[in-house]
């Protein structure tokens, strides 16, 4: 998994993180990213894993 660090505009208490991360899907892998706005990358990874079975459920319906 990979994290990419990009300010954002509007808010400057908070930031956009995105996370890289690839699904098997039919045998084959398929890249799939999600971006986080919190204050920190903490924050950030914390939500990430606490939504994952959501943000899972999402990319393999996106495939879909």
């Amino acid at each position: 998994m990979r994290r990419d660090h990009q300010p954002i505009e509007n808010d400057s208490d908070t930031t956009g993180y995105t996370f890289h991360f690839q699904i098997s899907n039919r045998g084959a892998r398929q890249a799939c990213s999600v971006k986080v706005q919190a204050p920190s990358i903490q924050d950030a990874t914390t939500f990430f894993r606490q939504n994952w079975a959501t943000i899972e459920l999402m990319a393999r319906d996106g495939l879909a």
